[in-house]
């Protein structure tokens, strides 16, 4: 398994808090500024529901896939070289989805005839943080939906007391 790869692997759970929760409908407000009201109203439930935080991401590497498995989705999965899979989220939408790591960053980019989803995931140099921003964009919204989020790798249990005696 290449460096990055094991860098990566591993659970995270979101530490964002109220702060980062509150700049989702913030974002796709902006996104669909300018819309007509009727249009507006319903691209905004839509662009609320695939914002959908969830509580914790694990990422694994193995078969020349990787594999992305959030705690609210159905896991993103893909050739670890870049080349597109079909992906259905658990809304049923169904998009065109690669993976691959730029630079030091993973790199999914979900492609639909609607529009795309580009998730950056970088895991910052301490290698427990990682910040994950979101990019929606389609030809039907007059801005895109640009967000990020914190999580923060689990910590693995401690070892058992050597001193747990009778």
């Amino acid at each position: 398994m290449d460096e990055l790869q094991r860098r990566y692997a591993g659970e995270y759970l979101f530490v964002g808090g109220d702060a980062e929760r509150a700049r989702i409908p913030a974002a796709v407000e902006r996104s669909v500024d300018g819309m007509f009201f009727i249009a507006r109203g319903i691209a905004y439930q839509r662009l609320l529901k695939t914002c959908e935080i969830c509580s914790r991401y694990t990422f694994s590497f193995g078969g020349g896939n990787v594999t992305v498995a959030g705690s609210c989705q159905i896991p993103d999965v893909s050739p670890d070289d870049g080349r597109e899979a079909d992906h259905t989220t658990k809304l049923g939408d169904t998009s065109k989805l690669s993976q691959r790591f730029v630079d030091q960053t993973l790199v999914q980019d979900f492609r639909a005839e609607e529009g795309a989803r580009r998730v950056i995931w970088t895991l910052l140099p301490e290698g427990d943080t990682l910040r994950v921003q979101v990019i929606i964009t389609s030809k039907h919204l007059p801005h895109p939906v640009d967000y990020t989020l914190t999580y923060r790798r689990k910590a693995a249990p401690p070892p058992p007391s050597r001193d747990a005696g009778p």
